[in-house]
């Protein structure tokens, strides 16, 4: 009777571990994932047409796709830190939308062939303050898988990307140091000019 119990103890442990596993997203953590798979389905979109929309053709595909996916007057925040306050209300709005140029145009020359690549969702965690890190994979033919998690929260009811981690390497982390550095010994408008010509070299590179 004892043994029994037992294994009957252990099949029943054994089956919740199982059903954690693999628990089913909520409704809520699917928004958020719906939100990345938009952002990537977009993405896919135009590597498989890159050649006949060329860069601004591509360009202006994931604009509006970046704009509706990704909360970048937060980013903006977070990107200037405490230089993010000494600006006024006009050289912040200029700085979000200079920065989602950048953003688009990035993608839209990275993006810019289709050799069978794929994204897969893999799964969500949840993280502290309601926010959710939705885990990802882009696989490319006879290369190594690109490990992408995306941090979302949400606003006003909404699920929105603040940041990007790709292989363990937080792009915003980075751009956070360069533009203090930039902003701190030259000052806002040359920091304007650094990302202006930038955008430019995207432009003009592909």
């Amino acid at each position: 009777m004892r043994l029994t119990c037992l294994l009957a103890g252990i099949i029943l442990g054994l089956f919740v571990m199982s059903a954690n596993l693999y628990a089913q997203p909520t409704a809520s953590e699917n928004e958020a994932i719906g939100v990345v798979e938009k952002l990537h389905s977009t993405l896919l979109e135009t590597m498989k047409n890159a050649g006949k929309l060329g860069f601004k053709g591509r360009y202006d595909i994931i604009a509006p796709v970046v704009e509706s996916c990704f909360d970048t007057p937060l980013i903006a925040q977070v990107v200037l830190s405490r230089y993010w306050n000494e600006l006024t209300p006009a050289q912040q709005g200029q700085f979000v939308a200079l920065f989602n140029r950048l953003s688009a145009s990035t993608y839209a020359s990275r993006f810019d062939s289709y050799s069978d690549e794929a994204f897969t969702t893999q799964g969500v965690e949840e993280l502290k303050k309601g926010r959710l890190l939705v885990k990802t994979e882009l696989t490319r033919k006879n290369e190594t898988p690109v490990k992408l998690e995306y941090l979302v929260q949400q606003k006003a009811g909404k699920w929105y990307i603040i940041s990007v981690i790709a292989d363990g390497v937080n792009d915003l982390a980075l751009k956070r140091a360069e533009y203090a550095t930039i902003i701190n010994d030259k000052g806002f408008d040359n920091l304007v000019g650094e990302i202006e010509k930038k955008i430019h070299d995207l432009e003009t590179s592909n």
